[in-house]
């Protein structure tokens, strides 16, 4: 609860801007609008709402409407908040949690499945105990002297919690430790940076036939541990779904369009990624290991090497991903949900 209370100026300044754009009386409309129609959308498709929905797709108008400030309210209207991404789960009544928010057994499972990940080195239960351990944690403190050894929560999401392992460091529950990952050099020039960026890529998994490509976009860490547009200040583009060449200007967690990344100083549009080849290869056989979910979005880092899958997330946070374009209409919504305009 405290976090969202902090989070919460942020969603002021938001919609301040907004109203400092078209007035307040037009910034109040459009956000009750567009309350109404997700909040109809949602219980004419069968899934919960409440006030918690209401607070939330006022939290998401924020976050789109400062990011996107040149945003008309018909393409608002047109950008597809967290809830019908997790909706489509609870449509088909499917428990994710043992799937994919549990990072330990998702690991575990794409380990079995062949899919290539960073190398685990230990993981704790909510009592600390070690239920994998392929170092003790004494080790990794001795590790962490000279190498990085990447933290990150068993049990989250949006790049919180996650922190690398110093040599004074205690061990925490429901923890993984984890192999750091360093992209591959096209990719740490483009940063300006060697923390890992990674690709957000989003696919509908209709079936092991049919499979739809959402959106690609790359996230540039911004010299932070983490890439996460929200929490990690990064830079985000959009990425040509078959050619893997960034097709958009950078967009940075304020809403300003960068023609070029502004640590490194390289432009960003058309700069193409390696190893597109094979992460749409990894992608898909990622796909047929999880055949049970309909939407997934992936987390793919570039390494010298090959591509490594670093999560993948049965329903999505949308934002960065969709960039300036929206999904209202793409086939993983209208599939699940009757739409109106």
């Amino acid at each position: 609860m405290f976090k969202k209370i902090k989070k919460a100026p942020s969603y002021f300044r938001s919609i301040n801007k907004r109203i400092n754009r078209i007035g307040f009386f037009k910034t109040v409309n459009e956000l009750i609008k567009y309350n109404r129609f997700y909040y109809r959308l949602l219980k004419n498709n069968g899934i919960k709402v409440g006030i918690k929905t209401v607070l939330f797709h006022t939290a998401f108008y924020t976050k789109v409407v400062n990011l996107f400030s040149e945003i008309s309210h018909e393409e608002l209207m047109k950008v597809i908040p967290r809830s019908i991404t997790h909706g489509i789960y609870e449509k088909i009544k499917l428990e994710r949690r043992e799937i994919t928010y549990d990072k330990h057994k998702m690991y575990e499972r794409m380990l079995q499945g062949g899919i290539t990940t960073p190398e685990i080195f230990l993981v704790t239960a909510e009592n600390s105990e070690c239920i994998f351990e392929h170092k003790s944690f004494i080790e990794l403190l001795k590790l962490a002297e000279t190498t990085r050894v990447l933290v990150k929560p068993r049990f989250s999401n949006g790049g919180v919690g996650i922190h690398l392992l110093t040599p004074k460091d205690k061990i925490l529950d429901n923890h993984i430790y984890q192999e750091f990952v360093y992209n591959h050099k096209k990719i740490i020039a483009l940063q300006g940076s060697d923390y890992c960026g990674t690709i957000r890529y989003v696919i509908y998994n209709k079936s092991k036939e049919e499979k739809f490509p959402v959106a690609a976009s790359i996230q540039m860490n911004g010299g932070k541990i983490t890439d996460h547009m929200v929490n990690g200040g990064s830079y985000s583009a959009s990425i040509d779904l078959k050619t893997g060449k960034i097709s958009t200007k950078g967009l940075d967690r304020s809403g300003e369009i960068l023609e070029k990344n502004p640590i490194s100083g390289m432009q960003i549009v058309d700069f193409q990624l390696p190893l597109w080849d094979e992460v749409l290869s990894l992608v898909e056989k990622t796909c047929d290991e999880y055949t049970e979910l309909p939407l997934i979005a992936f987390d793919v880092a570039l390494t010298d090497q090959k591509p490594l899958i670093l999560e993948i997330n049965a329903g999505c946070g949308t934002v960065a991903a969709q960039f300036d374009k929206g999904w209202l209409y793409h086939p993983f919504v209208t599939d699940y949900f009757s739409v109106k305009p």
